[in-house]
């Protein structure tokens, strides 16, 4: 068999294991998740996931690598064709929203599995992908709010301290509708606060 297709055949086996192991992350987090669970899911047998990853934590390191490469795509190139800022913050607040309330209705999601991945596992290579995932992060809502300077819509120019102030936002808000304790009010209250900073 020629190599280039025996390569394309192993990268397409790999990549719908994670797309079967996202889903099961998604329903069940990542503490409960036994690799019998991913196998299942993927429909293959233990010796064929085995030529791929050794453990679930292989298998979810490897998922949020992925998902981080595409996570901002969209946004990026939406802020590289200068649209209206009020309205690219808009969609991006939307979103956001959108997610949250997911959460809080118990919608399956990865980011339950993300924070008990986070808090348990604590090495360089961990470490190393959490800080990549908070700068991709700060570095998109950044690129927006310069946007909104460019367009003068927005009068606080200090966009990396505004960027820092909604990731965490966003953080404290998340973790608040993982445990039920989120009202879709103050969803709205805690953006228009955020907006208030911008000028």
């Amino acid at each position: 068999m020629n190599k280039n297709v025996s390569n394309k055949r192993s990268e397409t086996k790999k990549a719908a294991i994670l797309v079967g192991a996202q889903k099961v992350f998604s329903k069940k987090g990542f503490l409960n998740v036994t690799m019998q669970d991913i196998i299942d899911a993927c429909d293959i047998s233990r010796g064929g996931i085995y030529l791929y990853f050794h453990t679930p934590d292989d298998i979810f390191f490897e998922t949020i690598t992925q998902r981080s490469v595409r996570q901002f795509d969209d946004i990026r190139e939406a802020v590289k064709n200068e649209p209206l800022f009020d309205d690219l913050l808009d969609a991006y607040l939307s979103e956001h929203k959108s997610r949250l309330i997911n959460h809080i209705q118990g919608a399956p999601s990865l980011l339950r599995a993300m924070y008990e991945y986070s808090f348990t596992h604590h090495d360089a290579r961990d470490s190393h992908l959490k800080q990549k995932q908070m700068n991709a992060t700060k570095a998109t809502v950044r690129s927006i709010l310069d946007l909104g300077v460019k367009q003068h819509k927005i009068t606080n120019h200090n966009t990396k301290t505004l960027a820092d102030s909604f990731m965490l936002l966003i953080e404290g808000m998340s973790i608040m509708a993982l445990t039920g304790t989120l009202k879709e009010q103050q969803i709205d209250d805690q953006f228009q606060i955020f907006m208030h900073q911008l000028t």
